[in-house]
């Protein structure tokens, strides 16, 4: 099957009634979907929505009957969710949360002009922010494995006014907590205060076992194994009310491109699962 061209993909979803009866499962898809961003190729979709808009196209090639939702979903729509996120063929029951915190410390620029020390001071918030674990490479885990389900920091902002304040947005887990955060930057010179604060919960699902043993049924016949990850975002996933609802899907967060196998294994992830006597029953 070639690829769909990205305005048919987008036109196929619109068209889609949401609150079809005999829908055995409900379909969204997370990350914001902008067709004229991207470029269909030989090997893909290439641009900066690429992998949202090859998860909606591979939610569309499917012909079991399904309720895709799109562009808002129905959260009053019955039945189980699946959503389709960029999880490079793992499932997930689990988002990680987002948190933000703003650290101040205490600098007068007057007082010391030169950039030497306000490089200094940001290096050790950079340093006290670095995930650490006692067993894992964390510091080598470039693509998440061991870090996504550890609260993580990334350095959103620095201003510098009567003092230095540096934002920083995490991702977080149940275990997170204020102190936990304000205890990372202890060590570093010159901190007077942390501020933390969630934006946006962790949220957990409690799928059926009959729609886990669907999800994992499908992973297993395609992939060979069903593995579970932590979902980066907790987006459209934590929006969707209740506990009945799955993610899984291929592809890698943040990447501007999405390769025809990935594509066609998504489609037929999603296909799979449909199909389970366990989903169409």
């Amino acid at each position: 099957m070639s690829l769909p061209d990205p305005e048919t993909v987008v036109a196929r979803a619109r068209d889609t009634d949401p609150d079809t009866s005999d829908a055995t499962a409900n379909v969204a898809v997370t990350g914001r979907v902008d067709a004229d961003a991207v470029d269909r190729t030989d090997e893909g979709y290439v641009g900066d929505t690429a992998g949202a808009l090859g998860r909606l196209a591979a939610a569309t090639a499917v012909d079991e009957d399904a309720a895709i939702h799109y562009p808002e979903p129905d959260f009053a729509a019955d039945g189980p969710w699946l959503v389709l996120a960029p999880l490079s063929g793992f499932a997930s029951t689990v988002s990680a949360g987002v948190g933000r915190a703003d650290v101040t410390l205490d600098y007068d620029a007057d007082a010391d002009p030169h950039s030497d020390r306000l490089d200094a001071l940001v290096s050790d918030l950079l340093e006290a922010s670095r995930p650490t674990h006692e067993h894992y490479p964390v510091a080598d885990d470039d693509s998440g494995v061991f870090t996504r389900g550890m609260t993580t920091f990334a350095l959103d902002s620095l201003s510098v006014d009567d003092d230095l304040t540096a934002t920083f947005e995490l991702s977080t887990t149940p275990a997170t907590r204020p102190s936990d955060v304000e205890s990372r930057f202890a060590s570093v010179e010159r901190v007077r205060a942390v501020d933390y604060e969630t934006v946006a919960g962790v949220e957990r699902s409690d799928p059926s076992p009959a729609l886990r043993d669907a999800v994992e049924s499908a992973h297993r016949s395609e992939r060979g194994d069903c593995e579970y990850d932590w979902l980066p975002d907790p987006g459209v996933f934590a929006a969707i009310p209740g506990g009945e609802k799955v993610a899984f899907g291929t592809g890698r967060p943040g990447e501007g491109e999405f390769a025809k196998t990935e594509f066609e294994a998504c489609r037929d992830l999603l296909a799979a699962v449909l199909s389970a006597p366990e989903v169409v029953a």
